[in-house]
């Protein structure tokens, strides 16, 4: 479940929610607090204003008419509403019939010198907001009025409020949560049905393609490149097939002389000449059997990189030189004019593969060209890089067939008649010159002969 997308999706979004939902709580329930005190302070400083317009001087002494302010809520006794006057000695010399009626007093402040808001505790044991501000007047010094109101309301409203928020937001939170669920299992969809079409591919039905034209958007590219690995799936899977059948197209003929060979011979006594003779045929055949098994599993090292490199610096034309030596008696047999020219590059390669590689182009090169024709190498420079081009006399190879040249025991049919081999030769020339991150040529005219050119870099 954890690593399911949808569940990523949904929690990452139901977490931001909450996160979200809980800081515009707190701030709905902060700023609804601050608008609420606001007002009451407001209100509060409007009453010290008032209640400070009706205080007198008269003889220097304090004469407090506070008989327009003993009205409405200041008129209840405990009505939450109260007021009360004090001087600069702490003397309470005025206050609100809603204190006097019930000789209650609300906490005394003197010589507040900046108008001072507090939260307290008030008669009947009821939050207040209590304001003291100070007034001064030159000819009696400095009096005191304060005034309060009751925040039970205000608290009820608050906890209303906050009541209000814990049970709407899990709401909202729940249908969020669920609405998130829907969409995303909406939204999934198409990955689903993408899904179901994909798992109908098997190896028996790899040419099928996704339609890109009925994927929703977000998936075409999916889709496209899911379809261009498919199709490179079943090139590769044909290859495979097409390796099977020409492997075993090449290993049934050493295998049929061996059993024929030996099914003769065992049909009746043979003398020692004959069986001299069969046992040399087979011999010839498991040697050509062993062969074929064995550049099979050449090939199949250098391709799965099983088989390093070992580098060198080597001097490209004198490994060439070695090469054309070793395939002198076979040029001779045939009758074939070897020449090489060009210059001398050093590259950085494994001598022993590279000669491999160079050895079967020029062999294919001699086996294939007609009886006394030619054979020449060229050996050159381009760029940060050196080159060796095989140029060969021979019958050529079709343009159709150029493209698989390089494919285990593709042989052209042409070539097959009269020329040994396995057709093995230039896929491992292929595998050692890109192993060497190099790249490898090939241009041919049929009836006028073939050319390959390698290219390797010097580093």
């Amino acid at each position: 479940m954890g690593s399911s997308i949808k569940f990523k999706l949904v929690g990452s979004f139901l977490l931001f929610f909450l996160i979200v939902l809980t800081v515009f709580g707190i701030f709905l329930y902060n700023k609804l607090d601050a608008i609420v005190m606001d007002s009451i302070d407001s209100h509060l400083h409007s009453e010290v204003q008032l209640i400070a317009g009706l205080i007198r001087v008269d003889d220097g002494e304090f004469e407090v008419e506070l008989s327009e302010a003993e009205v409405g809520d200041y008129a209840v006794a405990l009505s939450g509403h109260y007021y009360q006057v004090v001087s600069s000695t702490g003397k309470i010399i005025g206050r609100s019939p809603s204190l006097s009626n019930v000789e209650a007093a609300l906490p005394v402040v003197v010589n507040a010198s900046s108008p001072t808001y507090k939260t307290i505790i008030g008669p009947r044991k009821l939050p207040l907001r209590l304001l003291s501000e100070s007034f001064t007047f030159p000819e009696s010094g400095t009096i005191t009025v304060q005034a309060s109101e009751s925040l039970e309301s205000s608290y009820e409203l608050l906890a209303l409020f906050k009541d209000t928020i814990l049970i709407l937001f899990p709401f909202v939170f729940f249908l969020s949560g669920l609405g998130m669920v829907l969409v995303t299992r909406y939204s999934f969809r198409p990955i689903n049905i993408f899904s179901k079409k994909v798992g109908t591919i098997t190896e028996r039905n790899l040419n099928d393609r996704i339609s890109c034209g009925d994927t929703a958007s977000e998936l075409r590219p999916l889709a496209e490149n899911f379809n261009t690995m498919l199709a490179r799936i079943e090139e590769s899977f044909m290859r495979q097939k097409q390796f099977f059948s020409d492997a075993s197209h090449e290993l049934r003929t050493p295998t049929a002389v061996i059993k024929s060979t030996c099914d003769v011979t065992l049909s009746k006594e043979r003398t020692t000449e004959e069986y001299r003779e069969a046992i040399e045929a087979i011999e010839g055949a498991s040697g050509r059997l062993a062969e074929l098994i064995d550049r099979v599993l050449e090939l199949s090292r250098l391709e799965s990189k099983a088989s390093a490199l070992t580098l060198e610096e080597v001097d490209l034309k004198e490994l060439i030189d070695k090469t054309l030596k070793l395939l002198a008696p076979t040029a001779k047999k045939r009758e074939i004019k070897i020449s090489i020219g060009g210059s001398s590059p050093t590259v950085r390669v494994d001598r022993d593969r590279i000669t491999e590689a160079f050895t079967n182009i020029i062999d294919n090169a001699i086996k294939y060209s007609a009886r006394g024709g030619s054979v020449v190498v060229e050996v050159g420079e381009e760029y940060d890089c050196a080159s060796v081009t095989v140029i060969d006399d021979g019958m050529g190879i079709a343009k159709d067939n150029l493209e698989r040249i390089f494919e285990r025991f593709y042989r052209v049919d042409a070539s097959r008649k009269g020329v040994e081999g396995s057709g093995l030769g230039l896929s491992i020339v292929k595998v050692i010159v890109e192993a060497h991150k190099g790249k490898i040529d090939i241009q041919s005219e049929v009836g006028k002969g073939t050319s390959f050119k390698v290219v390797l870099p010097k580093k």
